[in-house]
């Protein structure tokens, strides 16, 4: 199958999820160190990341006016998964309103904006995740056609947790039903993560490396590393807030998940590295919109250490997830000013 063309390429709404997820780390940042200008960025980069979502939304929308092609590309093993990067992107965008929304609009406001962006981003997971899951299951692709990029549909259930969590707190009375729906979606997304994860390790291991355009996907699996934890860890300072009953005021539980999966991030990091580096001698990694695979990866591992060092005040961490932030900014405006130019509209050819 071919390849899409960079303006109609899957991928694009990765470059919303990255944003957003920038968003949120300056936000946990600025909370951490007490920088007030800092959070006034990270609410203009939400702003920049509902702004791009407006503007990408059409190039998704017109797929459904063409049946057969969607369902074509949903079968492409590279491709379709990729779709799943407009619910997780609405997802994001539902977590940064929840979250940073209410520095820059009623509270109230914020929080039906999150929910409205909740229930649209969480009935395309769903939806989404289905009709992928079948296809791949009814294909005839081989093991070689499994990498990082199929880990997307199983991670966008894990951010349903994070956008919840400010509904659950604003809503007392509605808290325990909130809280169920939010381990439900928790439940799928773990689940399926470790399944995938199972086939993504067994295919590296006996098959041929990745080509270099595959590069993007081999930082994934950072993605529910750090979701997972940051996910459980939401949930529980949710419900004791809202006073559910069975959740006291300990964060215990999260706290240890987060710092399990920090600890594989961190690892897997390294060695998706050392394939970078592999990728980029045997042949170079070739730009196009998956690079924003780099992005919110590195995002939610970053939202996972400043999460734990927030938790536990080690002002060691505290520091490693500054760290983490500079760099993911640097990440962020690099990605940015490579596939920018993708973007462009495509012009009709001249005649000579």
């Amino acid at each position: 199958m071919t390849a899409p063309s960079p303006h109609t390429h899957p991928a694009w709404f990765g470059a919303v999820m990255g944003t957003g997820a920038l968003a949120l780390a300056l936000a946990a940042e600025a909370a951490t160190w007490g920088w007030g200008a800092v959070s006034k960025v990270a609410a203009g980069m939400l702003v920049l990341a509902s702004v791009m979502a407006i503007a990408l939304l059409p190039r998704y929308w017109r797929r459904l006016a063409e049946p057969r092609a969607l369902r074509a590309e949903l079968a492409n093993p590279a491709h379709g998964p990729m779709l799943a990067t407009l619910p997780a992107g609405l997802l994001v965008l539902a977590v940064g309103w929840g979250r940073i929304g209410p520095s820059m609009l009623p509270t109230t406001t914020s929080l039906w904006i999150d929910g409205v962006l909740l229930v649209l981003g969480g009935a395309i997971a769903l939806a989404l995740g289905l009709a992928w899951s079948a296809t791949a299951l009814t294909s005839a692709q081989g093991i070689e056609s499994v990498n990082g990029g199929w880990l997307i549909p199983p991670v966008m259930n894990l951010l349903v947790p994070l956008a919840i969590a400010p509904l659950i707190v604003a809503n007392p009375q509605a808290a325990p039903l909130l809280m169920l729906i939010g381990f439900a979606f928790y439940g799928i997304g773990v689940i399926l993560f470790l399944a995938i994860m199972a086939l993504l390790v067994a295919r590296l291991a006996v098959r041929d490396p990745l080509p270099g355009a595959m590069a993007p996907s081999m930082w994934i699996p950072l993605a529910p590393a750090g979701v997972i934890g940051l996910g459980l860890v939401r949930l529980l300072q949710a419900g004791s807030e809202a006073g559910v009953p069975g959740f006291g005021t300990g964060i215990t539980g999260g706290i240890i998940v987060a710092a399990m999966g920090i600890g594989f991030g961190l690892w897997w990091a390294a060695f998706a590295a050392l394939e970078l580096r592999r990728m980029r001698r045997s042949g170079g990694v070739p730009v196009h919109p998956g690079w924003w695979g780099f992005v919110f990866p590195v995002a939610a591992m970053t939202l996972s250490i400043a999460a734990v060092g927030s938790a536990t005040e080690v002002f060691a961490v505290e520091v490693l997830g500054l760290i983490a932030t500079i760099a993911l900014t640097i990440l962020w405006v690099y990605v940015l000013a490579r596939t920018l130019p993708l973007a462009r509209p495509q012009r009709q050819g001249r005649q000579g």
